[in-house]
């Protein structure tokens, strides 16, 4: 039965190349390959690319555990930064859950901070313009409480200097980014939520997240970002928590 089905099989092509020529048939199968080929390269590229991206997340998470706890704690500011970070730069839940734990493994040892930042270099090969926009985030991560301790900045000098960045780069932006605290009250912190003085603390909650989401520095995008934008980002972002940490304070000594 085999050896019949292959018999007819070989009649069919040869029926085909007679009835419609050679030049036709090889026309198809050059189509057929090189439309192989083009898949092929897209495939690749595509490959290349999401593996750039997850050798990128890896490093900059690892930098920002080390900014984060860089002075003995991770804040809930800090928290909720590296969560929305998470949420929008992980593929899948699996990959979110892998850079959580990278985050929570790097975030208890500085003393490796400028290897970390040189591997970054080394494996993510970025021009200079592009490691200046991650150090604007680190920045903003290490700006996030709307304070700047003395660890913070060594740490931030040790990944400028892994980045082949001159110091006074992270000068300028420590300067741009700083800003002072708003003298925050009730009036003030409902109106940056858009939130009445009636909010009960789950409805806040939810609203909080809706807002840090939306104004979170956007960490793997930040090329896509000028500096002023990211500037103004920062400062809502920070205003955001700070009208968030006076409501939450408000509601728990109003329900005591």
């Amino acid at each position: 039965m085999l050896f019949v089905l292959l018999i007819l099989a070989i009649l069919a092509f040869y029926w085909y190349y007679k009835t419609w020529g050679k030049d036709d048939l090889l026309d198809s199968f050059k189509k057929g390959a090189k439309s192989f080929s083009q898949g092929f390269k897209q495939g690749y590229h595509e490959e290349r690319i999401d593996g750039f991206k997850r050798r990128l997340n890896y490093y900059v998470i690892a930098l920002l555990a080390k900014i984060a706890k860089s002075d003995g704690r991770v804040s809930e500011n800090e928290a909720n930064m590296i969560s929305q970070i998470l949420d929008y730069n992980a593929k899948d839940s699996r990959e979110r859950e892998f850079l959580k734990q990278s985050f929570n493994e790097h975030k208890n040892t500085l003393n490796d901070t400028y290897e970390v930042a040189k591997e970054l270099i080394k494996e993510v090969p970025l021009p200079q313009q592009e490691r200046i926009n991650i150090l604007n985030v680190l920045v903003a991560m290490a700006l996030i409480d709307g304070e700047l301790n003395s660890t913070k900045k060594d740490v931030l000098k040790a990944i400028v200097k892994a980045f082949n960045l001159d110091v006074s780069i992270l000068d300028r932006l420590l300067n741009s980014m700083q800003t002072q605290k708003v003298g925050m009250n009730l009036q003030k912190a409902c109106e940056v939520l858009g939130v009445s003085e009636n909010v009960n603390l789950q409805e806040l909650k939810k609203r909080y997240r809706e807002l840090a989401k939306k104004y979170h520095p956007d960490i793997l995008n930040a090329n896509n970002s000028n500096e002023a934008k990211l500037k103004e980002g920062v400062k809502k972002f920070q205003e955001v928590n700070e009208a968030y940490e006076f409501l939450k304070q408000y509601i728990e000594r109003k329900n005591q």
